[in-house]
């Protein structure tokens, strides 16, 4: 019950660990100043050197390829807008295990996360967008970014809670998981390699943080 009472006392988050014997709570709270250009953001790329992820139907699009265009995509737009901290899981294709992934996100302390993937399924006829929580408190955000993700006229896979997706279980920032559209079915596979879409996906990220901070205030 500790993350549902600090997140509607406006915190973004805690971790709790022990300094010798005692136990310490540390609770992150929300900015005072609540703008996008002043926050610290992540952004991951999913996958990445030997973990490939999911593979296109048609045009054989690898996940991990593609997760990193769009993250660098998202990077580049957040640039143009203003924002100076960003952080990268990945700027190559590298392998960067999960739980490795999570130790250096901790120690960077971001005030927000965004991880971002490709969907698939053994269904070709399946498609769309979604995004995944798995601390209640941050479904606000993964709700947001949907509905901007939605405008994109994108299918609605739907927006998924306590999702046990490794990025998603840490308590010491807002996070959100991605699943931009569907490899495994053809006109979603589309749309992932289109350098425009690449685009219009980090603009409609963009505009679903800002979404998220209005309701935050």
């Amino acid at each position: 019950m500790l993350f549902r009472s600090v997140s509607q006392s406006r915190y973004w988050g805690y971790s709790v660990g022990y300094n010798g014997r005692a136990l310490v709570v540390k609770i992150k709270r929300q900015p005072s100043l609540l703008d996008v250009k002043k926050l610290k953001i992540a952004i991951d790329a999913g996958h990445g050197g030997t973990n490939t992820g999911a593979s296109g139907i048609k045009a054989k699009a690898s996940e991990k390829e593609y997760t990193l265009r769009f993250a660098k995509a998202l990077q580049k737009y957040l640039k143009a807008k203003g924002v100076k901290q960003i952080i990268m899981t990945r700027t190559n294709d590298t392998t960067f295990d999960n739980k490795d992934r999570i130790l250096w996100l901790q120690e960077q302390n971001p005030d927000v996360l965004i991880s971002l993937h490709l969907n698939s399924s053994a269904n070709n006829n399946v498609s769309g967008t979604s995004t995944y929580y798995k601390h209640i408190g941050f479904r606000p955000l993964t709700n947001t970014i949907l509905k901007r993700m939605l405008e994109l006229k994108l299918n609605e896979f739907g927006n998924v809670g306590s999702f046990n997706f490794a990025l998603n279980s840490p308590t010491d920032f807002p996070n959100a998981l991605v699943e931009i559209a569907f490899l495994s079915n053809e006109a979603d596979e589309k749309k992932i390699i289109s350098s425009k879409f690449h685009s219009d996906v980090a603009a409609k990220i963009y505009l679903g943080l800002l979404d998220w901070m209005k309701i935050s205030k």
